[in-house]
């Protein structure tokens, strides 16, 4: 299912390109978002995922966005365990590093990182992020 969703994206970010024509090349957004899926109560299979991280109990996720004109398409993301890991701007750039060749060859890339640490079910319940 992954697979299909980036090669869909894929496919949108190269009609981008063929529409930039000749010149400078087109910005390319990465944004780098530390997400939190608030959880309460118990959750023994996931205890050793579930942290507290500012005040959030939750399941905390770093998830990299690519941002072409008006397209947000989420590209990848990990779990964030905590203390003794790479930190969540660390674990977002080595996502970074992933990103195909095509795309950081043929775009400007600017890299943002945002780690307010959005607490997701709230957002949505709030109306901030269409669900």
């Amino acid at each position: 299912m992954i697979r299909i969703v980036r090669s869909t994206a894929l496919q949108t970010v190269f009609k981008v390109l063929t529409l930039s024509g000749k010149g400078r090349k087109p910005f390319l957004q990465v944004i780098i978002d530390l997400t939190t899926l608030e959880k309460r109560g118990k959750f023994q299979e996931f205890s050793d995922l579930i942290r507290v991280y500012n005040g959030k109990r939750g399941l905390h996720l770093v998830v990299v966005y690519l941002v072409i004109g008006k397209c947000r398409i989420p590209w990848n993301f990990r779990v964030w365990i905590g203390k003794g890991t790479p930190s969540p701007a660390q674990l977002g750039l080595k996502l970074v590093q992933g990103l195909p060749k095509i795309l950081t060859e043929r775009f400007e890339t600017i890299i943002l990182i945002v780690l307010a640490c959005t607490v997701l079910g709230k957002a949505l319940s709030r109306g901030c992020i269409a669900g």
